[in-house]
């Protein structure tokens, strides 16, 4: 399910393999076994590279690096599903050999950890420089025989399957022309960063008497006095080449502390380093004076500015794909950034002033948002919100989030302490843990502090949006064939359902003869949309009831009442009464019956609107039971379960039960994760519920079908939609 990316020489990218492991019942079982016996046998025993040099060869791409060329291996898409399975067993092996001075062994938050201590060591009164230092094509140019060798005694878990898949050379097919890649680590494949990380080891430890370092991949970083700096930096360049790395001067450079940048240069004379006291770029920050770092800054904000006016022109026709975009891969950039550098906020203000005034408009449809709108859509979206956080008051809180969950590796590396135990993971994920506390809790405290605010109308509608799984349409990503996507039209009705707002081009009058509004539209019966919002529900519960139950039937008739009496003026005796659905095995044995009668009302309507919203739940349940409970209770024998939610995507409490039980039911048939499956069918109800009210405010009032489409593959589309789990 997390495999990814192009096909390999088979033809046969993730997308297909992921269907072909998920969509065949049987077949995909036993494919995925077949799968699983690879790789046990590759990580137990070493078999003849022969024998597997099918699955090892690569498609190769030359990627431009502007200058320079990287070369891409594409291998099968079989081989990197082996290979995400085996890391996902050896991570802790890998991790502990790879300690606290290589940072691309799979460390929590090692980059960012990697960025404070630089920083922190270069600031420090006693350091001169920090010499920031790149290879020449590292990955391809490790000696291979060496790091094999190595990686048996770092760590004999993984060495098996790397001596495998590397000591002869695999096949690299290009232009129509075969390459042997026999030397160094194959770019795309899994496996090659962790390898790359413990074949250098050994090195960093040759190293270590001289300087503080830190290292990510090949990107290696040495602090402390110029003396020990060139030391640090000749020894580097007489053993580096025994391990296959080769310092590249021309790309090496020399940051010095203001004043020190003569003594760098007379330090570094003859090597071809290049020596400057304002600053460079380092793993995606910077590192130098505060006059650099800020023109560092800039120079990405300028670029995002240039990104998001390039996404504006994207929502104006396709806004769902544009948020997606922005909630899902644009924003993470400036967050990496708040994490990273300190006090860049003022800096951000630009990127605050274009997503207020160009993208938000463009997304919504509507006119700039004022403050108190950007604040609200600056909530998660599961509490109302839009989830597009202001990048300059986030910054400061990103960048302590990001210094208290990497505290406990910074002090490591500062001290130079290489061991990664558990003792330092234990206290890295304390640390997430409450840095995500104190973050769900200051959402939670300005959601609270907002609500005071808004108006009454605005107020209601975003309690209804904060209810749970009513936000799953928004964070999904738009992909039509999961039928999780909306055009235009629809995403813009669906934000103003959403938040109270009055959609564009409504008529002024129904064709039923009453003034038309959203309020009216969700309740009128012309047309027959309550209906089909009614049989949309239903018929995807039937239809999933069927995966899990026997003898489940849509409208079952009841039995006539005869000598009964039913307690209550409402309660429903007449004869020929249907329910909506009836299944057997939910709760209980496979004959223990039960009967469900679906009920999906407008909370904007006048009896709702003005009533708490618990309260308005418990109503129209009651309304149900007093209704069938007792005649199916004494006349059939079975039991009764009202299934009540609101046209905005809400569950009432016996609904909530209900689906939660039949996710759980349908995760056990499928052999499924029950939190994915969970949140996969809240998604399902969402797009149908959403789909229904947009649909009774633009469709012609007439009668119309409608038709379910149904897609057992959960773990695919939650992997693919990048669906949460609950």
């Amino acid at each position: 399910m997390n495999t990814t990316g192009s096909a390999g020489p088979s033809g046969i990218d993730a997308y297909g393999w992921r269907r072909l492991c998920t969509s065949f019942k049987a077949a995909s079982s036993e494919l995925c076994h077949s799968l699983a016996s690879v790789a046990r046998r590759i990580c137990t025993s070493y078999v003849d590279p022969k024998s597997i040099s099918p699955l090892l060869a690569c498609r190769l791409i030359a990627l431009d690096k502007k200058p320079g060329v990287r070369p891409i291996g594409i291998g099968d898409t079989a081989r990197r599903i082996i290979a995400k399975a085996v890391l996902s067993v050896a991570k802790p092996d890998i991790q502990e050999a790879s300690g606290c001075l290589q940072m691309c062994g799979g460390q929590i938050s090692g980059i960012e950890a990697a960025v404070h201590a630089v920083r922190t060591i270069f600031n420090s009164s006693d350091t001169e420089a920090v010499l920031l230092v790149d290879a020449t094509n590292a990955f391809n140019s490790l000696n291979r025989q060496v790091a094999l060798q190595n990686i048996r005694r770092l760590c004999p878990p993984l060495a098996t399957i790397l001596i495998n898949t590397y000591r002869a050379p695999t096949e690299l097919f290009v232009d129509g022309d075969t390459l042997l890649s026999q030397e160094g680590t194959t770019q795309g494949d899994p496996l090659a960063m962790p390898m790359y990380a413990l074949a250098t080891i050994p090195l960093i430890k040759k190293l270590k008497c001289h300087s503080k370092q830190i290292w990510y991949a090949d990107d290696a970083a040495a602090i402390g006095k110029l003396a020990d700096l060139r030391a640090w930096w000749d020894h580097l360049t007489r053993e580096g080449p025994d391990f296959g790395y080769y310092p590249n001067p021309s790309k090496t450079w020399l940051v010095t502390k203001e004043g020190c940048e003569a003594a760098g240069f007379s330090t570094f004379a003859g090597t071809g380093v290049n020596v400057t006291q304002d600053g460079r770029p380092y793993l995606g920050a910077a590192v130098g004076s505060t006059e650099y770092v800020e023109k560092f800054v800039k120079s990405k904000v300028s670029s995002w500015l240039s990104s998001v006016c390039n996404l504006t022109a994207i929502a104006r026709t396709q806004p769902h794909a544009a948020y997606s975009a922005l909630t899902h891969g644009l924003s993470s950039k400036w967050t990496y950034l708040c994490r990273t550098v300190p006090n860049i906020s003022n800096l951000l203000k630009p990127l605050d002033d274009i997503l207020q005034t160009k993208l938000i408009p463009a997304l919504t449809g509507k006119s700039p948002p004022s403050d108190l709108e950007c604040a609200l859509f600056a909530l998660p979206a599961r509490m109302g919100g839009l989830g597009i956080a202001i990048p300059s008051q986030q910054a400061d809180r990103e960048h302590l989030s990001s210094l208290m969950v990497t505290s406990a590796l910074q002090d490591h590396i500062i001290l130079q302490n290489e061991a990664y135990g558990h003792e330092v993971i234990a206290k890295q994920l304390e640390s997430k843990a409450i840095v995500r506390n104190k973050n769900r809790e200051k959402s939670s405290k300005a959601a609270c502090e907002l609500t005071v605010v808004l108006p009454d109308s605005l107020r209601r509608s975003v309690e209804l949006a904060s209810e749970k799984g009513s936000s799953t349409w928004l964070t999904v990503l738009p992909l039509s064939e999961h039928g999780f996507t909306l055009h235009k039209g629809a995403f813009h009705d669906a934000l103003a359902l959403r938040y109270g707002w009055t959609p564009d081009r409504l008529p002024s009058n129904c064709t039923c003869g009453a003034s038309f509004s959203v309020e009216h539209a969700l309740s009128c019966a012309k047309g027959g949309f309550p209906s089909i919002r009614h049989n949309e529900i239903r018929d995807l519960t039937a239809t999933l009831l069927t995966e899990v139950c026997n003898d489940v039937c849509i409208e079952p008739e009841l039995q006539p009442v005869t000598d009964e009496e039913l307690t209550g003026s409402t309660a429903n005796s007449r004869t020929g009464a249907r329910l909506d659905i009836a299944a057997n095995g939910v709760w209980g044995g496979t004959f223990e019956r039960t009967y469900f009668d679906v009920r999906v009302f407008n909370p904007h309507a006048p009896s709702n609107r003005q009533t708490n919203l618990q309260s308005v739940y418990r109503k129209h349940e009651k309304i149900k039971k007093r209704a069938y409970e007792q005649r199916i209770r004494e006349i059939e024998h079975a039991t009764f379960s009202p299934l009540v939610l609101s046209a905005t995507c809400g569950l009432a409490m016996e609904a909530n039960t209900f689906y939660k039980r039949l996710a759980s039911m349908l995760a056990s048939k499928w052999d499924h994760n029950y939190s994915s499956t969970l949140c996969w069918l809240r998604c399902r109800l969402a797009f149908s519920l959403l789909r229904s009210s947009i649909q009774a405010i633009r469709g012609a009032r007439s009668s119309c079908g409608h038709a379910i489409r149904m897609s057992t593959v959960v773990d695919l589309i939650n992997s693919e939609s990048r669906l949460p789990s609950h």
